[in-house]
Parts: structure tokens; C-alpha cells; sequence
């Protein structure tokens, strides 16, 4: 039962990362640098071309545990995948996690306004005022 459980929390997730970075793009193929965990959910989806290293090519961060970014990921957008995360890397422009079960979406407006990135009408309603 966990097992199952687990698979629908990750295909949930994926088709959220889908669904967000899809709309912040112009690419058919979003390269993003990920940590461990993201990294094996995202490397599920033909969308996205998964790196393990920050390059000019990467356009979005997804994950929670970078250490310390390189000069290259300090200036992109990361999409957390914790609420510490999402505090802790001034360049976190949005988060998804769970918390006690449920699951929870943040978008920061003034980080949305600097990198220049627009949400759908349809994800507005999970900016943070």
C-alpha cells in the first residue's frame, strides 16, 4: 500500500513540474539541473533533458538540497521542493511539497517579477502576498 501510495505522489509531482515549468518555457525541451531526489522523478518525462551540472543551457533548479550554488545557478530560477528550501535560495521563485499529507504550492511574486516569468491564470491564486 505505500508503495502504491509513493508512485502516485511521484507521478502527481511530475505532472505538477509538467504543468509549471511547461508554462514558464518556450522550449520543447526544458533543461533543468536537479538534485537526487527531483532528478529521478523529472528524468520520467520526455519534457525535460536532466543535467547534474549547472551550464548557460540549464533554465530552471528544481530541488531542495544544493549546498552552495555555482556563479552559473546563483541568476536561475530554482523551483523548491521543500518550505526550508524555499526560504533558504533568494532565487526560489516557487515550491512544492507535502506537508502532514496534504500538498503544498508558493509562488513568490517579487522573484516571479525578476526573472521575468508569468504564471497561468489558473496557478495564480498560490501567489504569496
Amino acid at each position: 500500500m505505500i508503495f502504491v501510495i509513493s508512485l502516485y505522489g511521484q507521478d502527481y509531482t511530475l505532472k505538477l513540474y509538467e504543468k509549471i515549468l511547461g508554462s514558464l518555457s518556450d522550449s520543447s525541451s526544458i533543461v533543468v539541473y536537479a538534485d537526487g531526489a527531483s532528478s529521478q522523478i523529472l528524468q520520467k518525462s520526455s519534457k525535460f533533458e536532466v543535467v547534474h551540472f549547472c551550464s548557460e543551457d540549464v533554465e530552471f533548479l528544481v530541488g531542495s538540497s544544493f549546498g552552495t550554488l555555482s556563479p552559473l545557478c546563483k541568476n536561475k530560477p530554482l523551483f523548491a521542493t521543500t518550505h526550508r528550501a524555499y526560504h533558504k535560495y533568494s532565487n526560489a521563485f516557487g515550491a512544492f511539497y507535502w506537508t502532514k499529507g496534504r500538498p503544498q504550492l508558493h509562488f513568490n511574486r517579487a522573484i516571479l517579477e525578476r526573472f521575468e516569468l508569468h504564471l497561468p491564470a489558473n496557478l495564480q491564486r498560490f501567489i504569496d502576498e
